[in-house]
């Protein structure tokens, strides 16, 4: 279990990190030693990549209902013409 954690740690700084270090290019030979491991990291970044994705979903999802509310009810007309009239020209 413990090598399992280590491992997992040392995907996420492969992986999270911006900078190449000796870590990384020893890390990437060892990829290339161990398939299983390379398999490991593109399914890691598959589910890093599909968080990400729900996330800015959600956030689409969020700004999209605040858009309807200021622009499409009545309570927020005085918004919307505001908003309308910095924009004419």
């Amino acid at each position: 279990m413990k090598t399992l954690l280590n491992e997992l740690r040392l995907i996420e700084h492969y992986l999270l990190s911006d900078a190449k270090d000796g870590e990384s290019f020893l890390f990437e030979a060892k990829m290339i030693l161990q398939p299983e491991l390379k398999e490991q990291v593109y399914w890691q970044q598959k589910t890093y990549q599909a968080v990400r994705d729900y996330g800015r979903k959600q956030l689409k999802n969020e700004i999209n209902n605040i858009h309807e509310t200021l622009f499409n009810t009545e309570a927020h007309q005085s918004f919307r013409q505001k908003v309308m009239r910095l924009f004419r020209k």
